[in-house]
């Protein structure tokens, strides 16, 4: 009988079949049990669980709320790390000296909070340096007052996140009263004193005297309009051009500011403006300008102009409308990172340009948002000439003049 030859290549494929027999069964379990492998898919962070931000409203928004706008950062921030969640809670200041009042224990404070303008609640060294993680180029970028608004010597106690600005809206009708060019870009002082002094006047109403000013501004929690018109580097408060005129006004038999006027709250002043339109000029910031949109929508708006402030020579603006905000000391290193990562991201240009929703400006120099509003434009290229505010060691400079302001006002 003949013997039949097994070729070379069935024992090939004798093989292999075994090989695939033995071998594929647990790597297909092995595979099956693992997720599918999404190449979208976020990596998880290494640290998982919440993120306590309080915020306080320092800085308020042009139009809106900046929490409205914070949210919608959290939620992209979130989205990007899978477990991490920032909860965000709307305190004030008084709320937040409570807390600080006594030991308070560190589990009582959140990670991340709000940095004071004018007064600083949180002790700096409760804060986390931060200047290890901002790159020489990244600051550089940076307006350099919003730098200066978080230095504490060589260390940066915060990042700086929005930024407003200050200026002079004046009645359209009190500039031609004061045989003024109607096509005006800038007012000095001269100019400014002519259109107050002429608008000054009183009106009879039956037996009663109404008061028609020339000029109002207001004081905020942590906001000091005035400051921003009188504070000038290196110039003596007396020998202020600024200074001098309010001293001025305040002297004069007829009445070109209302009584206590460094103490009085916004909506006093926005209404001598706008609603009565008792008021030919009011200094003030962002939100003056939106609230005269809104009562434009309204029927009831006013014709103005706005102004920068008036500069008498390069020493530049002062300017305290700055939000910041401050890393408490962390014991996790992995958390501390998610902390970092969710400061850092907040100067990413794209997150940067959306202040616009909100009327605020960027504290990126170049990064310019409003081109195409001539009226917020004016306002965001004043800050090109901002270089002083209360921060640093010109805190104490600041509230002596301050004093001073007040003490003769009174």
């Amino acid at each position: 009988m003949k013997k039949s030859k097994v070729k070379p290549f069935a024992i090939f494929i004798l093989v292999l079949t075994l090989l695939f027999l033995i071998f594929f069964p647990p790597w297909f379990k092995d595979r099956s049990q693992r997720l599918p492998e999404d190449p979208f898919q976020v990596k998880k962070p290494e640290w998982s669980g919440v993120i306590s931000l309080w915020d306080i409203p320092y800085v308020r928004a042009g139009k809106g709320t900046h929490l409205g706008w914070l949210d919608s950062y959290i939620k992209s921030f979130e989205k990007k790390n899978p477990g991490v969640f920032i909860d965000v809670r709307s305190i004030s200041a008084e709320r937040l000296a409570m807390y600080l009042h006594g030991d308070t224990g560190r589990d009582v404070l959140p990670d991340l909070i709000s940095l004071g303008i004018y007064e600083q609640a949180i002790p700096e060294n409760y804060l986390e340096d931060l200047s290890v993680y901002l790159s020489e180029e990244e600051r550089s970028k940076l307006r350099e007052l919003a730098l200066q608004r978080v230095q504490a010597g060589t260390k940066l106690i915060g990042l700086p996140w929005m930024m407003g600005s200050y200026g002079l809206y004046v009645h359209q009708d009190a500039i031609q009263n004061a045989d003024l060019d109607s096509n005006l870009e800038f007012l000095d002082y001269r100019d400014l004193n002519t259109i107050v002094t002429k608008a000054a006047h009183q009106k009879k109403n039956g037996r009663r005297s109404i008061d028609y000013y020339g000029f109002c501004t207001y004081t905020g929690f942590h906001s000091r309009p005035l400051l921003g018109m009188i504070y000038q580097e290196s110039v003596k408060i007396i020998d202020n051009t600024a200074f001098q005129t309010i001293e001025q006004w305040t002297a004069e038999e007829v009445r070109i500011t209302p009584d206590n006027m460094q103490e009085m709250p916004y909506a006093s002043a926005f209404r001598l403006f706008g609603p009565d339109k008792r008021s030919a000029v009011l200094l003030g910031d962002n939100k003056v300008l939106y609230d005269l949109r809104n009562l434009d929508e309204a029927g009831k708006g006013v014709e103005f102009q706005l102004f920068p402030l008036p500069l008498d020579d390069e020493s530049g603006y002062y300017i305290d409308q700055i939000a910041a905000y401050g890393l408490l000391q962390q014991s996790n290193e992995d958390k501390k990172e998610l902390c970092i990562s969710f400061l850092g991201g907040l100067l990413e240009e794209d997150v940067q340009s959306s202040l616009s929703i909100i009327g605020m400006f960027s504290v990126i120099e170049e990064l310019e948002l409003y081109n195409e509003d001539a009226q917020m434009k004016t306002l965001e290229d004043s800050l090109n000439k901002a270089n002083t505010g209360p921060f640093g060691s010109n805190y104490e400079l600041i509230e002596h003049l301050w004093n001073k302001l007040n003490d003769e006002g009174s």
